[in-house]
């Protein structure tokens, strides 16, 4: 699965066109499913998006250079509406009618906690590669739950041991939180606070707002912020609802009053373009294409680019990693055997082609994998058309993962 010399990624795309123009029947040896139910609609819609190409691209990589186990991948994809019941009943036919070998995850974590279940009910494997709330290696957690991106213990930590630093050189006392009113949203300002304090910050919380997932107008919220003139925001929303809050932010002076934390992530930059607000302290979840990329990464950007015409957001990046994780761990079991397989992931070592070697943790089959930390630059960059993270630090996997003892007593 590795991308290990420059234009590799052409070569498979080249070989991708040549099977389908010539009419060939690549799919002879025999065809494997494997399902996403996610979303692909509505706020956070263009996270599901990118992270379903990210699979494709993957699978497609698979495919043109002669299958997993000499058979050939199929995707077969629903929308979830980021509702749980809907997403549990996209698995199960999956599972029944599509006879799926693997899962891979949604946008929401209350769906992924969901479909854990689902998954373990009928013994298949599932990736989460997007949502990340804890329960899902937590109280959810079975041999056949995997995860390759930061928790929502992991994330905040990382973020909080950043702003810790900046809160002390500055004198930040004052706090403020907005985050969406679900497990993702709560437990991350929980773990952040947490960690501000393991940091050696204990913030005066002055004020906390929990909008609907998909609220469309925050001006409540802002004018509340802006009345408590708080040193420093906390923002949890993301994709779609980020935009929104931005844009009304913008107009109300929050950036300018206060100093904020928000995950601008890809697609809510390219929404936003210069409106995103330069020098907030932002976060990824993947290393960003962008940032001093390897041979690898620059021939994936061309082929993702090229196939779907934008550049690829962490989304794409962190699900290309799961259809790897999945692929060496069947290539490894010598079969798609969903015990086979997670056995012989746990514990392991995947080699990433974009992401670098990360091991798969034995206690919850956690990805022991870093968050990349920095600020919105200053400019627009001409080359992308938006704000790219500038100063990017890593947060290291050692210093922001929960214990395996304390992991246990949540799995319970």
């Amino acid at each position: 699965m590795s991308v290990t010399t420059a234009g590799k990624w052409t070569a498979t795309l080249i070989a991708i066109g040549a099977s389908l123009a010539l009419g060939t029947s690549a799919m002879a040896a025999g065809t494997v499913n494997v399902g996403m139910s996610t979303t692909m609609s509505g706020a956070i819609g263009s996270l599901g998006t990118a992270g379903r190409n990210g699979v494709q691209l993957a699978i497609d990589k698979i495919n043109a250079e002669g299958g997993l186990l000499g058979d050939q991948i199929k995707l077969v994809t629903a929308e979830d509406q980021a509702k749980p019941p809907i997403g549990v009943t996209n698995v199960r036919n999956f599972i029944l009618n599509d006879k799926v070998k693997a899962i891979f995850g949604p946008v929401s974590s209350a769906v992924g906690s969901a479909e854990a279940g689902v998954a373990k009910q009928y013994k298949v494997p599932i990736f989460f590669h997007t949502s990340n709330d804890i329960d899902q290696t937590g109280h959810a957690f079975s041999k056949y739950v995997f995860q390759v991106v930061p928790s929502t213990y992991m994330e905040p930590h990382a973020i909080a041991a950043y702003v810790a630093k900046e809160a002390k050189e500055k004198g930040w006392k004052t706090f403020y939180t907005i985050s969406p009113d679900y497990s993702f949203g709560r437990t991350t300002v929980e773990e952040f606070l947490n960690g501000m304090k393991a940091n050696g910050v204990t913030p005066d919380v002055v004020g906390q707002q929990w909008p609907a997932l998909g609220a469309s107008d925050y001006s409540q919220y802002i004018s509340a912020i802006n009345t408590k003139k708080p040193d420093f925001v906390f923002v949890g929303q993301y994709g779609g609802d980020l935009v929104t809050l931005t844009k009304q932010g913008n107009g109300a002076g929050l950036f300018k009053n206060s100093h904020v934390y928000a995950g601008y992530w890809l697609d809510a930059l390219q929404a936003l373009g210069a409106d995103a607000p330069a020098g907030v302290i932002s976060s990824d979840r993947a290393k960003p294409f962008y940032d001093n990329p390897t041979a690898a990464m620059k021939e994936f950007t061309k082929a993702y680019h090229e196939k779907f015409g934008s550049y690829p957001a962490a989304w794409a990046i962190l699900s290309y990693s799961a259809v790897e994780t999945w692929a060496q761990g069947v290539k490894k079991a010598g079969s798609f055997d969903a015990d086979k397989v997670a056995d012989a992931l746990s514990g392991a070592t995947i080699d990433s082609a974009l992401r670098g070697p990360f091991k798969i943790r034995e206690c919850d089959h956690l990805a022991e994998v870093p968050e990349y930390m920095g600020v919105l630059s200053p400019d627009v960059n001409k080359d992308y058309g938006v704000r790219t993270m500038d100063s990017i630090v890593e947060e290291p996997a050692s210093k922001t993962m929960m214990s395996c003892e304390a992991k246990k007593k949540l799995q319970g």
